[in-house]
């Protein structure tokens, strides 16, 4: 009777696992176009009964998951998102930039505005030519002002798109995390748990999408999540994960927090090595700055170069008043000019009525009519010179001819004459490598709010001029992103005593443990005066806030010395055509002056073209350019400059675009290879189908056999 019992047993164990293969296939069969489904298979065990055979035993029910294949198919899907939303911002940006061949692109307007110089080289006192140029000069600054501000635009866009990524990484992180709970707890009763294991899976195959991710399964049956870099996502519970846009333009943008509220306050931005969340970090952070801070490069370049040239020219009619760009600078600073500048007079026919030479190495200014030599050798100062220069003027302007104020430096004269200012051909007045003229803009064609160029021959010894309680904020991060301290430099104290300079204001900025002397150095130029920052390679070094004043200016610290985004890459969203010659064109100064000429001569003829073609060479004339984002430092003409900028947009977006191609290539690979292994197939199925059921009627058949042989035994017994 035992043996027959084991046969009965080993029947029954036959029919129950005959009905579980068939279940199984079942539910494969009905799920084999789900997406992210992944095939089940039953696994089996012999049963034994005090050392005999006893049937066979359902062990559990599986996933046909192949775990290397899972991992290279997350890695791939995390370039492939990567590649893919960088490539997407940059194949916008370039858009914006547009076709260099076609007649709307920034490239082609320029080369309008040479044309329209050239032309009115033929006709310089044709009011028309002279619009066309003007109108030109103004269509090309109008597109840089609207690549620019799409650039821009596409930052923002990629910093709100990181805060939307991460909301959405926080929910599937939460969601996987439940379901490591169902599974440890179906597992712990024996239930089956491929359902919710497919279900996790398909949460971080979308997970994978936003951020490279690496799963681990546990004993329990959980999976730990962890980023590439080693993050830990998902453990036991699940981690927070933070982040707040800030899409304004030149913002500092935060960081991506992992376990703020525990006070880790981790950057998990170094830990992520792909998904969207990564190419978003390296489009918003890396790649638009840089093609934002070239086309302020090459905007910056182009007006200086039109502002050197139109500086060394004059109207037909010469202008009565001249008023310069903001240079940030004080009265109370050192002037700081070598060499010798020429300032004449002329009446309403251009007739040189009187004729100022300006000897900045001597200090004096010399008239003619009358003779007259005043002095500004007292202090030095701007001030002085300002003081001197109206003195010098004296009944051509007898109300006072030149003020600075506000940064500002302005001649007028009351006479209804005209001003004219020339450099002198052997020893041309110089600061910080720009002529007396060009470096104030009396006479400038392009103009900004602010500074234009930051070579503002500033010398260590000049008071520094901020007001009180400004502060200047800086945030120093590790190169993994980590935070290591805040720094916060406070125009008081001894900063806000008088007579503190720029040497001063270095020391304290440089200052260990109080300003940032342990991740980098501030120095001054001492040719250029320019503030520059080098950085200690082991750290970044952010500006966060910059509220200094320096006198009645506006002009902060970090705008006068170009040291942060909206000082550089703004110039392409601020930078035009000088609105006091936008509305009146008879102001742009095409003519060449010759001041050499005696007294009672004319110094400007209305058809005098030599100013025209000035302005028009200058596009070919070599110069050098500092580097600006994408740009690296290099010689070479305004044209070639331009050439490249272009050249740059289109390569960083081809690049950008053949890096998606190649990666969406390898993530098909890796989820068609991995399709392969855990994928349903119906023939395979179907046959699996035939097999449980015959095994179920050969069970079946068993169970029968041993129950005749019962009845037999049972007949055999009772008689």
């Amino acid at each position: 009777m035992v043996g027959l019992t084991s046969v009965l047993l080993a029947g029954l164990s036959g029919l129950r696992a005959a009905q579980t293969g068939v279940a199984t296939v079942s539910q494969n069969i009905a799920n084999a176009n789900t997406p992210g489904y992944v095939r089940t298979e039953m696994t089996l065990a012999p049963r034994t009964q005090i050392g005999a055979g006893a049937g066979v035993e359902v062990t559990g029910v599986k996933r046909a998951a192949d775990r290397f294949l899972t991992t290279a198919s997350y890695i791939a899907a995390s370039a492939a998102s990567s590649a893919s939303a960088r490539s997407d911002l940059l194949s916008r940006a370039q858009q914006s930039f547009g076709d260099p061949s076609s007649a709307s692109s920034v490239f082609s307007m320029v080369d309008e505005y040479w044309s329209a110089l050239t032309e009115l080289g033929v006709d310089p006192s044709s009011s028309l030519r002279r619009s066309n140029a003007v109108g030109a000069l103004q269509a090309t600054y109008s597109e840089v002002h609207r690549i620019g501000d799409s650039v821009q635009q596409l930052i923002g866009e990629a910093d709100e798109r990181i805060g939307e990524a991460v909301s959405e990484a926080q929910n599937l992180i939460n969601r996987i995390a439940e379901l490591n709970n169902e599974i440890r707890l179906n597992k712990r009763t024996g239930s089956d748990t491929s359902s919710a294991e497919n279900a996790q899976s398909a949460l971080i195959d979308q997970l994978s999408g936003l951020m490279d991710v690496r799963a681990t399964p546990q004993e329990d049956g959980s999976t730990h999540i962890r980023t590439g870099g080693g993050a830990l996502l998902v453990g036991v519970t699940a981690a927070k994960i933070n982040y707040t846009p800030n899409p304004s333009p030149y913002a500092t943008h935060g960081v991506i927090t992992l376990n703020e509220e525990i006070g880790s306050n981790t950057n998990i931005e170094s830990s992520i090595t792909g998904g969207s969340i990564k190419g978003l970090l390296q489009a918003r952070d890396v790649d638009l700055p840089g093609l934002a801070e070239a086309l302020g490069g090459y905007a910056g370049a182009l007006a200086d170069a039109m502002n050197a040239v139109h500086n060394e020219n004059a109207s037909s009619p010469a202008v009565s008043s001249m008023t310069g760009r903001q240079t940030g600078l004080l009265s109370t600073d050192a002037l700081n000019f070598t060499g010798t500048a020429t300032l004449a007079v002329t009446d309403s026919g251009g007739i040189l009525r009187d004729r100022l030479t300006i000897d900045f190495d001597s200090q004096t200014i010399t008239s003619e009519a009358p003779p007259n030599t005043v002095s500004f050798a007292g202090g030095g100062t701007i001030g002085d010179f300002v003081d001197a220069l109206n003195t010098a003027l004296g009944a051509e302007s007898p109300s006072g001819g030149a003020s600075f104020a506000n940064g500002v430096l302005s001649v007028n004269l009351s006479n209804n004459g005209g001003i004219v200012i020339q450099q002198d051909s052997a020893d041309p007045a110089m600061r910080a490598g720009r002529g007396f003229s060009h470096f104030f803009g009396l006479n400038d064609l392009v103009s900004r709010p602010t500074p234009l160029f930051f070579e503002s021959g500033i010398s260590g010894a000049d008071q520094h001029g901020f007001a009180d309680n400004g502060v200047i904020e800086y945030q120093i991060r590790d190169t993994q992103g980590r935070f290591i301290a805040d720094r916060t430099i406070t125009i008081s104290g001894s900063l806000s005593a008088p007579g503190a300079t720029w040497n001063d204001l270095l020391s304290a900025l440089n200052a260990t443990g109080t300003g940032l002397g342990e991740y980098g150095a501030f120095s001054l130029n001492s040719s250029t005066g320019q503030v520059t920052f080098a950085p200690n390679a082991a750290f970044n070094v952010t500006l966060v806030n910059d509220s200094t004043q320096r006198g009645d200016t506006g002009v902060a610290f970090s705008a006068l010395n170009g040291l942060d985004s909206a000082a550089t890459a703004g110039r392409a969203t601020e930078v035009g055509v000088n609105a006091l010659i936008a509305n009146n064109t008879s102001r742009l100064a095409v003519g060449r002056p010759n001041l050499s000429v005696t007294l009672g001569t004319k110094v400007i003829e209305a058809g005098d073209n030599r100013g025209a073609n000035a302005l028009a060479a200058a596009r070919d004339a070599m110069r050098s350019f500092g580097a600006a984002g994408v740009l690296s430092a290099q010689t070479g003409t305004l044209a070639t400059y331009a050439s490249r900028l272009g050249g740059e947009a289109g390569r960083l977006a081809s690049d950008a675009e053949r890096q998606a191609t190649g990666a969406a290539a390898v993530a098909t690979a890796a989820a068609d290879r991995r399709g392969e292994m855990e994928s349903v197939s119906i023939d395979d199925e179907l046959m699996k189908m035939t097999t449980y059921q015959n095994a179920y009627a050969a069970a079946a058949r068993v169970i029968q056999a041993a129950t005749d042989m019962l009845d037999t035994l049972m007949t055999i017994g009772y008689r």
